[in-house]
C-alpha cells in the first residue's frame, strides 16, 4: 500500500470523530442565541403583539420579516432548530380573557396564523436533519389524537399532516397513506387533503380506494385528491395520449366517481365527484356527468342546485348551450356526436388558436358556483337544538343536533367539495357583521388554496358561536357591497355570482328590520349585479317566508330544512 494511501486510512478515524464533535462553543452560543430570540417573538406573536396587517390589508414587509426569522432557524438543521419551528407550525393564538365569536375572528385577520403556519411548514419540509421525519411521525401515534375533546395532540397531529404534505420523503408520503386509512375522522380526512396536494399518479389506487370509505369527508377529500392526481397524465386539451396502465387506472377512477355522482345520498360528495370528473377533461368523463345529470333531475330535493351545476359542467367541456330542465337533449347530443367527439389540445402559447367546429369547441371551464359568498347566521336562536324530519342535509332524519352545528358541518363538506381556485368569502351576522377575511377597506373574495381552506375550516368556523339578535340587512347589505354598482363597477369582473343566506328567524336589528323593505331594497339594488340568491332557513315558517319569494325574485332557491 502506497504511503499516501496509509495516511488516508489513518485519518479516516479522525475525520469521523471530528464531524460527530459537538461545533465550536461560539457556534453553540449563536445557536442558541437564534433560538431564544425566535422563542421570545413567537411568544409575542401569539399574545397579539406582532400583527400581519396594516392599514386593514396584509402587511408584506412584516411577512418577509417571519420568512426570515424561520429561514435563520431552519438554516441550524438541527432538530432542536425543527421543534422550535414546529411551535410556529402548531401555533393557534388566542386573545387574553374572554372574547365572542366576532373578536375572534377581528384577532385572526389580524395575526393571520394560516401564514405563519404554512411558513413554518415550508422551512420544515426543507430541513435535513437526522431524526426530523421519526420524531414527527411519533406525534400521529400520541394517544390523544383519539380523544372526544380537542386537545394538543390533535393539533400537533394536524400540524405534522400539513408538514407531510409536499415532503420529498417517501417516508413522509407512506405515513400520509396510514394516516389516511387508520386515523380518526377529522384527521383521515386532513392527512387525504394532505395527499392532494402533490398527489402523483401512483397514489390513484389508494385514492379510488377511499371513495368508498363510510365517512362523507373522507370520499369528497378522496374525490378532490383523485382529480388532482389524474388530470396531469389524461387531460386531452394538452394534448395527453396515456399508456394502456395510465388509460385502466383513469377509467377505473371514473368508473367509481360516476357511483358517486350517481349514488351517494350526500350532495357534498356528489359535487366533488362532478368536479374531479370535469377536471380530467378527456372525452370519458362526458357519459359520466350526463348520467349524474339525469340522476339529479329525478331527484325529489336538490336544495343546492347541483343540476344546474352539472349543466354548467358539461356545457363548458363540450362547447354546447342547452336548456336547463332536461337530459333529453344532452342525450341526444351524445348519441349523434359522441363516437366523433374529440378533444382539441390547447393552442401553444403565441400560436393562432384553430377554428372549432360545433362539437369541438375545448375552454377553460367556467364552473357554476365558483365564486360565491354565504351570510350566515349566528342569532342566539342557533343555539337551539333540531331535530330533523327529512332529508337535504349530510345529517339523517331524526339525527338531535344544533342549528348551528348543522349550518357548520354542512358547510364543512360545502368547502372541501369546492375545487382549488374557487373564490368565497363568508359574512357572519347577529346583532353586529363580521367578514371572515377583509383587505383594506373592501372585502374580497378569497381564492381557495390548501392554506385558506385549512383556516375556513380549522379556525374560522369552528369558532363561531351563537349570540345576539339577528340584523339580517346589515349583512345583505355588507354581502352585495362586494360587488358594488354591478356592471358599472370597475370590480364587478372579481366580485360573487352566487350568494347563499342561511337564517333561522325574523331580523329583529339594524338599520332595517321590515321584511318588505329588505326584500325591496335587496331586488332593487340586485337588479344589474344579476346574483343569483339562494335561501336556506329552519324554524318557524312565518318567520322566514318572505326569503322564499327574494330567493325566486334574484334567480335563486329557496329551501325550509326541517
Amino acid at each position: 500500500m502506497s504511503r499516501p494511501a496509509r495516511c488516508l486510512l489513518f485519518l479516516l478515524p479522525a475525520m469521523a470523530l471530528a464531524a460527530q464533535a459537538p461545533p465550536p462553543d461560539a457556534q453553540v452560543a449563536a445557536r442558541g442565541a437564534d433560538l431564544v430570540a425566535f422563542a421570545a417573538w413567537l411568544d409575542d406573536y401569539g399574545a397579539g403583539a406582532f400583527r400581519l396587517v396594516k392599514d386593514g390589508a396584509t402587511d408584506e414587509a412584516a411577512l418577509a420579516d417571519v420568512d426570515a426569522r424561520m429561514a435563520k432557524v431552519a438554516a441550524w438543521n438541527t432538530l432542536e432548530a425543527a421543534k422550535a419551528l414546529f411551535r410556529a407550525a402548531s401555533i393557534e393564538p388566542r386573545p387574553a380573557g374572554a372574547s365572542s365569536s366576532t373578536d375572534l375572528v377581528d384577532y385572526f385577520r389580524e395575526l393571520q396564523p394560516w401564514r405563519v403556519q404554512a411558513l413554518a411548514a415550508k422551512h420544515l419540509r426543507a430541513m435535513t436533519v437526522d431524526g426530523l421525519v421519526p420524531w414527527l411521525v411519533s406525534m400521529l401515534r400520541a394517544p390523544g389524537i383519539r380523544a372526544q375533546k380537542q386537545n394538543q395532540d390533535q393539533t400537533n397531529a394536524a400540524a405534522v399532516l400539513r408538514i407531510l404534505a409536499g415532503h420529498p420523503s417517501v417516508e413522509a408520503q407512506l405515513e400520509l397513506m396510514r394516516a389516511c386509512r387508520s386515523m380518526p375522522t377529522e384527521l383521515r380526512v386532513q392527512a387525504v387533503n394532505a395527499m392532494a396536494k402533490d398527489a402523483a399518479l401512483d397514489l390513484a389506487p389508494t385514492l379510488v380506494e377511499l371513495l368508498r370509505d363510510a365517512e362523507p369527508n373522507v370520499r369528497i377529500a378522496a374525490a378532490n385528491a383523485l382529480g388532482t392526481a389524474l388530470q396531469p397524465h389524461v387531460d386531452e386539451t394538452l394534448g395527453k395520449q396515456p399508456d394502456a396502465a395510465t388509460l385502466q387506472l383513469r377509467d377505473a377512477a371514473i368508473q367509481k366517481l360516476e357511483e358517486l355522482l350517481v349514488k351517494d345520498q350526500v350532495w357534498q360528495v356528489r359535487s366533488a365527484a362532478a368536479f374531479a370528473l370535469a377536471s380530467m377533461r378527456c372525452k370519458p368523463v362526458v357519459p359520466a356527468l350526463i348520467r349524474g345529470l339525469e340522476a339529479e333531475l329525478n331527484r325529489k330535493k336538490d336544495p343546492w342546485a347541483m343540476d344546474v351545476r352539472l349543466h354548467k359542467l358539461l356545457e363548458g367541456l363540450t362547447g354546447q348551450k342547452v336548456v336547463r330542465g332536461s337530459i333529453a337533449p344532452w342525450k341526444a347530443f351524445w348519441a349523434a356526436e359522441g363516437a366523433a367527439f374529440t378533444v382539441r389540445p390547447k393552442t401553444a402559447p403565441g400560436a393562432a388558436p384553430a377554428v372549432a367546429d360545433k362539437y369541438e369547441k375545448f375552454f377553460d371551464l367556467e364552473l357554476e358556483s365558483d365564486r360565491v359568498l354565504f351570510v350566515l347566521d349566528f342569532s342566539g336562536s342557533m343555539a337551539e337544538p333540531v331535530q330533523l324530519q327529512g332529508r337535504g342535509t349530510g345529517a339523517g332524519a331524526g339525527t338531535p343536533t344544533t342549528k348551528a352545528a348543522l349550518v357548520v358541518a354542512e358547510l364543512k363538506k360545502l368547502i372541501l367539495s369546492l375545487p382549488d381556485g374557487a373564490m368565497v368569502n363568508m359574512v357572519v351576522f347577529s346583532d353586529e357583521v363580521r367578514v371572515w377575511r377583509q383587505e383594506g377597506k373592501r372585502p374580497a373574495l378569497v381564492k381557495l388554496t390548501d392554506d385558506a381552506r385549512d383556516d375556513l375550516l380549522g379556525n374560522f368556523l369552528d369558532n363561531l358561536r351563537p349570540a345576539g339578535s339577528t340584523n339580517l340587512y346589515g349583512a345583505l347589505d355588507r354581502a352585495l357591497a362586494f360587488g358594488d354598482n354591478g356592471l358599472y363597477d370597475k370590480y364587478y369582473a372579481a366580485g360573487f355570482d352566487t350568494l347563499y343566506v342561511i337564517t333561522d328567524g325574523a331580523p329583529t336589528a339594524g338599520e332595517v328590520t321590515d321584511k318588505e323593505e329588505i326584500r325591496r331594497r335587496v331586488r332593487e339594488r340586485n337588479a344589474l349585479r344579476k346574483i343569483a340568491i339562494h335561501c336556506v332557513t329552519f324554524g318557524d315558517k312565518n318567520d322566514t317566508d318572505f326569503l322564499r319569494p327574494m330567493a325566486e325574485e334574484n334567480g335563486g332557491r329557496h329551501v325550509h330544512v326541517e
